[in-house]
């Protein structure tokens, strides 16, 4: 698992406040996206909606620090407590 923050200084960004698992397969075709909702659990399975979710996490990877930026930014939080 890698941890990559993203600091409020970025502002918004897509998804943000939603919970989302995204399930990547060996095999693209099982690739499945989990979303929570008022509702329970939504699934997402279908190759257009796959394909709109890795483009809005690739938005979210590009305004994330990296995973060394990341760790500095929580150790220096951490200092400052």
């Amino acid at each position: 698992m890698t941890l990559r923050v993203i600091p409020f200084t970025t502002g918004g960004f897509p998804m943000a406040g939603d919970t989302v698992l995204y399930a990547e397969a060996a095999n693209p075709h099982l690739d499945t996206v989990h979303m929570d909702s008022p509702t329970g659990a939504v699934f997402y399975d279908a190759p257009v909606q796959l394909e709109n979710f890795r483009r809005r996490l690739d938005l979210i990877e590009k305004a994330a620090l990296t995973p060394r930026e990341s760790a500095d930014f929580i150790h220096t939080v951490a200092r400052e407590l």
